[in-house]
């Protein structure tokens, strides 16, 4: 079924009005036609009006780029995706010896190398950024143990960014211009402020609906960007690189970016997540979902959250329907859920399916779950408090402005493992898993947000 632009642009103005979104970009292929809408404006203070021609960050969702030119250079035998990561970056260090020398292309791409993932530390703005950044990343330690879990991991993909550089021979920036972008017929799609600039682009807000103020920050550090900390796209863009995936590499032009092999092994399990998490899987970067609870997964795509942007991609191949949701701040988290059950219910026959319930009736174990829980981004004491617990999650000093500082989050039980909790300013609740034995009857992990806590 279609979904004509009016419809679209009905459901936008709508959800940006009842999430505090102060500006959106949406696009839909669905039934063999395109439909987009805009909502909103870019800036709060400037007043400009969102279009479809505006670039928002796209963040994250650069990983499943990141991830096709990894597969690119495997398929022309320039990268191994089970080869150590030193076949191709000899001098590649973090702090455990035995991850630096083991660590592979797969473990970057699936987020379960266990090593710290949240390092944001800028490397400068020169051409061997990304060679400065992996360089650093010897002070990194571990989260847990290498191929334990799933934890977010944003250094990995950097690492991962660096090791395409060396088997291409070309700068981060050239290489996905000229791989993919260029290819897929997406010009405005840009990795550099200057590329954007000539664009009408979005600035993210910061701070909770009714209360938002520009960032003071417009991007995360450049040596970051092939995790995503520049990606900047119409949602269109994006919904012409699914459109690629979903026909088997081959883009809407004609042009094969990806052999069959290739979208598929991104689309084969690497990792599952905990569960009742609101992710189901993840491949080559992909996140993977069931959404029909038949035990296979269906959607895919990825979410994407810079400083005060955040944006959503899902595609279904079975029903040829691709989503792009692009936002500058609010609780784009509740618009996107909105939007996404909306667009697949009518266009596709097919929805997310609902949280699952807490338990009024369970009984706490403190000493199971209480105690501090970090990472290098934040630490997280969790505490009883008239029964039940609390979540106070302290941003380490560095990320602050991209965490929005401490915040206190209570949570209900679902059953001993999983607890569901509403962050400030937010309406959906996010999973709060207690994983793990210390060996003294306590969890040792707490994992929240994608990301692992170790008990500390």
């Amino acid at each position: 079924m279609t979904l004509s632009p009016a419809r679209l642009k009905e459901m936008l103005d709508a959800g940006i009005a009842e999430c505090g979104v102060p500006g959106a970009s949406l696009a839909v292929w669905a039934g063999g036609e395109a439909a987009e809408a805009a909502a909103g404006v870019c800036n709060l203070e400037t007043g400009v009006p969102a279009t479809v021609e505006t670039l928002f960050q796209i963040g994250s969702i650069t990983k499943l780029y990141t991830a096709v030119l990894c597969l690119q250079l495997v398929e022309e035998g320039k990268l191994s995706l089970d080869q150590p990561v030193r076949a191709t970056l000899p001098d590649f260090r973090v702090a455990d010896a035995r991850v630096a020398a083991e660590v592979t292309l797969r473990d970057l791409l699936s987020h379960r190398s266990g090593i710290e993932g949240d390092y944001f530390r800028d490397a400068g703005r020169g051409e061997d950024r990304i060679a400065k950044f992996t360089a650093m990343m010897a002070a990194l330690g571990q989260v847990h143990p290498r191929g334990a879990m799933f934890s977010y991991c944003n250094t990995g993909f950097v690492a991962a960014g660096r090791m395409i550089e060396v088997a291409d021979g070309r700068i981060w920036d050239k290489v996905i211009r000229s791989r993919i972008v260029k290819p897929l017929g997406t010009p405005a799609f840009s990795t550099l402020p200057e590329q954007a600039m000539r664009h009408q682009t979005a600035i993210g807000h910061l701070g909770a609906p009714g209360h938002l103020v520009v960032t003071p920050v417009a991007y995360l550090a450049q040596s970051n960007a092939p995790a995503g900390s520049m990606s900047m796209a119409k949602a269109r863009d994006v919904i012409s690189f699914a459109r690629m995936l979903m026909a088997g590499g081959v883009a809407p032009n004609g042009t094969r970016l990806l052999s069959p092999d290739s979208v598929a092994a991104m689309q084969t399990v690497n990792m599952r997540c905990p569960r009742g998490m609101h992710i189901d899987a993840i491949g080559l970067a992909s996140f993977m979902w069931d959404w029909d609870g038949d035990g296979a997964h269906e959607v895919f795509g990825h979410d994407g959250s810079t400083i005060g942007q955040a944006a959503w991609l899902r595609y279904h191949p079975a029903s040829g329907t691709a989503f792009c949701l692009l936002t500058n701040g609010g609780n784009g988290k509740a618009l996107a859920d909105r939007l996404i059950r909306k667009v697949f219910s009518e266009a596709a026959g097919i929805a997310p399916p609902a949280p699952p319930q807490t338990d009024a009736g369970f009984v706490l174990q403190p000493a199971h779950h209480e105690g501090r829980y970090g990472n290098m981004m934040e630490v997280i004491e969790v505490t009883v408090e008239d029964g039940r617990l609390v979540a106070t999650i302290e941003a380490a000093p560095d990320y602050a402005v991209i965490s929005g500082g401490t915040r206190r989050v209570a949570l209900e039980a679902v059953d001993g493992e999983l607890f569901l909790g509403v962050a400030p300013g937010m309406t959906l609740p996010q999973s709060w898993h207690f994983l793990g034995d210390d060996g003294r009857g306590r969890a040792l992990y707490l994992h929240t947000g994608a990301r692992a806590h170790r008990r500390v």
